[in-house]
């Protein structure tokens, strides 16, 4: 009874949501959705407080797609919030992939873990996502979470926003370009830091010499109808100081071209002044730096990952 009145609860404050501010305008963007107050619920339920939303509602696309999947520790309030967004190249992957070990380890620290699905790019389809839908999507997500995890004892005070692959590349984005967390009533600042792991997209132009075909292919499907692209979605070249920009960490491994746009994005943050640090991955596949987050024994990516979040949530 508990899971189910706590489902139920959160369900009809995400449909409320998605129903005031989140229908499609046809054109790719969203009607904005203005955040409510960030104080923390009144009351905090105990118990099974696991739960799949929706954040949003978009017509014509499966509503699994717009929806997150809550993990929350059955005990505890104003609890700190990992927010984790899956990779795939923007064309596959789903919430649940992965997510077993991330979900020990979080709740193991007393956080809440939230995995969010975001719509796809299908070619051919009529519903496929184009850019900016990815980054809407995800930073509607954010807007959620930062709303209403105070019921399942979350503190949206104290948010982190990790993801993997494309989902790196969608994260950097959301975090380096208020335009999308301002669509929806938030600034950078409501994320009090971020993990892009792992993806070239950084600097989507000086990939373009050394990464095999099939990435670039990606990022030209999924994001090609902004003739603008290649800099528009690549979060280095967007950098800028005093605008909000989270504490990030993430990793450098792979060929020395993808190290040096790993690097050169983690540099670009330190030079405006924002704090950036590193995770050493060479040795590492690019499935690893995924698969080994909580992982039983894991030393490369779940200690320094556990290290960074504690601080930021402490600060």
């Amino acid at each position: 009874m508990l899971t189910t009145t706590l489902h139920r609860r959160l369900t009809v404050l995400a449909l409320a949501t998605a129903l005031t501010g989140c229908a499609s305008d046809g054109g790719g963007r969203h009607g904005s959705t203005t955040s409510t107050s960030t104080t923390p619920s009144p009351h905090c339920v105990e118990g099974d407080r696991t739960a799949t939303v929706a954040y949003k509602q978009v017509p014509g696309v499966s509503a699994n797609l717009t929806s997150l999947d809550v993990h929350a520790p059955t005990t505890g309030c104003d609890l700190p919030v990992v927010v984790w967004v899956h990779g795939g190249g923007y064309q596959v992957g789903d919430k649940a992939n992965a997510i077993a070990d991330k979900v020990r380890w979080a709740n193991g620290h007393g956080w809440i873990l939230v995995s969010v699905n975001y719509r796809l790019t299908n070619p051919g389809s009529p519903t496929s996502a184009q850019y900016p839908d990815h980054y809407e999507d995800v930073a509607a997500a954010i807007a959620w979470v930062h709303d209403h995890i105070a019921d399942s004892g979350g503190d949206p005070a104290k948010l982190a926003v990790l993801g993997h692959s494309a989902g790196a590349d969608i994260v950097s984005n959301v975090l380096v370009d208020p335009t999308y967390l301002h669509t929806y009533g938030l600034e950078l600042s409501a994320v009090r830091c971020g993990g892009p792991l792992d993806t070239e997209g950084f600097d989507k132009p000086l990939a373009g010499a050394d990464e095999p075909d099939g990435e670039k292919l990606q990022w030209r499907v999924a994001l090609g109808n902004e003739p603008d692209y290649l800099t528009k979605t690549s979060a280095t070249l967007n950098v800028k100081p005093g605008i909000g920009i989270p504490a990030m960490i993430g990793v450098f491994r792979g060929t020395a071209q993808r190290q040096s746009i790993e690097q050169g994005f983690l540099a670009a943050l330190r030079n405006a002044g924002i704090t950036a640090t590193t995770i050493d991955a060479r040795g590492l596949t690019h499935g690893d730096v995924n698969r080994l987050i909580g992982a039983a024994g894991d030393t490369r990516m779940t200690p320094p990952l556990t290290s960074f979040l504690t601080n930021c949530f402490a600060g």
